[in-house]
């Protein structure tokens, strides 16, 4: 079973920068943070790097 990202809502600072990067898989959700919305819309390597690891206040990770 494939990984799937989330973002914590209460760290996220609706920078966009997931969103810009992985449209396919973020979205700005009602409340103006970050949400993924299709965790199949890239590839899990693509989400590491483009997402988790560049998100400045760390808020992306993976679910348990």
């Amino acid at each position: 079973m494939a990984r799937e990202p989330w973002v914590d809502e209460d760290i996220c600072i609706s920078c966009g920068l997931c969103i810009s990067n992985l449209p396919d898989v973020f979205r700005f959700a009602d409340n103006g943070k970050a949400e993924c919305f299709d965790p199949e819309g890239a590839s899990e390597d693509e989400i590491q790097s483009e997402a988790i690891d560049i998100c400045p206040v760390s808020c992306i990770q993976w679910k348990d």
